[in-house]
């Protein structure tokens, strides 16, 4: 989703060009071993979209090549190097794009870390090194959301033969996302809710103060774990409650951690004996996406570092929403 949000904005950008999708690395699939493929490609399936698709302009057998040269390049090992991988492919069949978001080496990279920043980035893993990290967001927050913030890369206007190379940056503040807002929400519509789990959870979110609480662990844990060790649940579900009327949480979990976050309530900053809390562990396989349909249809949201989260939050239409981030440079009303 949003690898299409940059089509569409290269598209707006490049109203006279042809623009493609691409989408080889579910073609690669579980064999990159860096990230989850979870159901696949969807959009087609899940929002009927049917954007031209680069794969188009070769034959069979050059797309096998393409995909074969992918494979082997191992880009997952090398600082995910996807943009380099894909166009040297390209460029072996013969179709020549300049790559916008190209990754130094490891090698490359630890050259410029060094020590200092090595240590650095293992003391931001500490309690205290988070919090030294999150008040220093604070104070300096717009020189933070400004290095995130390429909007002149998602918008790249030329006449030459580029290569997007999936920035993955509209879920950040300052990149311009409500110049294709319109678009966006025109190409993601949910088809309607029939099934009666669906339909209860549905009228329950309309009918009160719903508030999604998205605990993404499983394969993001890594990266989501400082949320549940540094009172980051907490600090968002006060923030709630102080500003919300008779709060009713929902939480969307992956399937593995639905029983964990039963047995951990502390971690959230609730009571089971005082506070409202449904689980939403019905959606699974190709019905996972109907989760993320439900926490858009939630009054506010509170959500972890992942673009699933963050779509659910951000597609909610709620003019008074409060949607909750862990971080300052996430596009959320508020981070905690």
């Amino acid at each position: 989703m949003l690898d299409y949000a940059e089509y569409l904005a290269l598209k707006r950008s490049n109203p006279n060009e042809k623009c493609y999708i691409e989408n080889l690395i579910y073609e690669i699939g579980d064999s990159q071993s860096a990230i989850s493929m979870w159901n696949g490609y969807e959009l087609e399936s899940v929002f009927d979209i049917k954007a031209p698709n680069i794969k188009e302009i070769f034959s069979e057998d050059q797309w096998n090549e393409i995909i074969n040269h992918v494979k082997e390049s191992r880009f997952w090992l090398d600082n995910w190097r996807y943009s380099d991988a894909v166009c040297k492919a390209f460029a072996n069949e013969g179709v020549l794009l300049k790559p916008l978001n190209n990754r130094p080496s490891l090698e490359e990279k630890e050259k410029t870390n060094g020590i200092l920043k090595r240590t650095r980035t293992r003391f931001a893993g500490t309690y205290i090194g988070y919090s030294v990290k999150r008040l220093l967001y604070i104070v300096f927050q717009n020189a933070v959301i400004k290095k995130v913030s390429t909007p002149e890369k998602l918008f790249y206007a030329t006449d030459e033969d580029i290569y997007g190379g999936h920035f993955l940056k509209f879920q950040y503040k300052g990149n311009g996302i409500d110049n294709i807002d319109a678009d966006i929400r025109q190409a993601f519509k949910f088809s309607e809710i029939t099934d009666d789990k669906n339909l209860v959870c549905l009228d329950i979110i309309n009918s009160t103060n719903s508030v999604s609480i998205h605990a993404r662990r499983g394969d993001m844990l890594g990266i989501n774990k400082y949320c549940y060790e540094y009172g980051y649940f907490k600090r968002a579900v006060k923030f709630i409650k102080r500003k919300v009327a008779d709060p009713v949480f929902f939480f969307f979990c992956d399937p593995g951690s639905v029983e964990w976050c039963r047995e951990n309530y502390d971690i959230f900053g609730l009571d089971k004996n005082e506070d409202t809390v449904n689980f939403v562990d019905w959606n699974k396989g190709n019905q996972s996406y109907r989760d993320m349909q439900l926490m858009s249809k939630c009054k506010h949201n509170i959500i972890t570092t992942s673009s699933f989260g963050w779509w659910g939050a951000y597609l909610n239409e709620n003019p008074n929403k409060i949607t909750c981030s862990p971080d300052i440079r996430i596009n959320t009303t508020n981070s905690f």
